[in-house]
């Protein structure tokens, strides 16, 4: 069990998200966005859309956000290790609240300036393995008035705004409908799923 995030699975239990300011440290965060930086400047980002297969379609209005998926068995050295790193807050997780996750997908995913993500849940009909969110950030030096907040709409309970800053790790329940605010500047994560699946790739 990894000790600092003993915490997780009693607040997601309970508000369904935790967010984990200083997860990951600065060096961290400089190694993964230099991989990251690296498959931009190669072209190996696509433009995100929303829905799967037949429903697929990409409309800027509803999400603005560039990805490019990450296979853990090839990811670079930071990102990988970023990900066992997740994999143990995993095992946490399925211990104490018997989610029965089985795996994890992620992307690196780039928000350009004026770009955001309405409203919207992460597990629906299509995507309907997803159990829990989560998002690594890879911003250093985030100002207030930056834009690019995550927007949580707990059941219940108040707005919650989550600014997207180096090492910060966002973990919530993916039936919690949330947005990304437009960003007034480039921003940088890891975002992905906690699956309650075996993917075949």
């Amino acid at each position: 069990m990894v000790e600092q995030y003993e915490h997780i699975h009693s607040e997601i239990g309970q508000r369904g998200y935790v967010i984990s300011e200083g997860a990951f440290s600065a060096e961290e965060v400089h190694a993964i966005r230099q991989e990251l930086e690296a498959l931009q400047h190669a072209e190996a980002f696509r433009k995100a859309g929303i829905g799967k297969e037949q429903d697929f379609q990409i409309d800027a209005t509803e999400r603005g956000d560039f990805i490019h998926w990450i296979s853990a068995a090839e990811a670079a050295p930071a990102t990988q290790r970023a990900l066992q790193r997740i994999e143990e807050i995993q095992r946490v997780i399925n211990r104490q609240l018997y989610l029965g996750i089985r795996d994890i997908e992620c992307h690196y995913a780039y928000y350009p300036q004026g770009a955001g993500y309405k409203r919207h849940v992460d597990r629906h009909r299509h995507q309907s393995h997803r159990v829990i969110s989560m998002v690594i950030y890879l911003n250093p030096d985030w100002q207030p008035g930056d834009g690019g907040e995550l927007r949580l709409y707990p059941s219940g309970g108040s707005v919650i705004d989550v600014a997207p800053k180096a090492g910060t790790l966002a973990l919530f329940l993916s039936e919690l409908e949330h947005e990304v605010l437009p960003t007034l500047k480039p921003r940088y994560s890891i975002t992905g799923w906690m699956l309650d699946e075996q993917r075949l790739f």
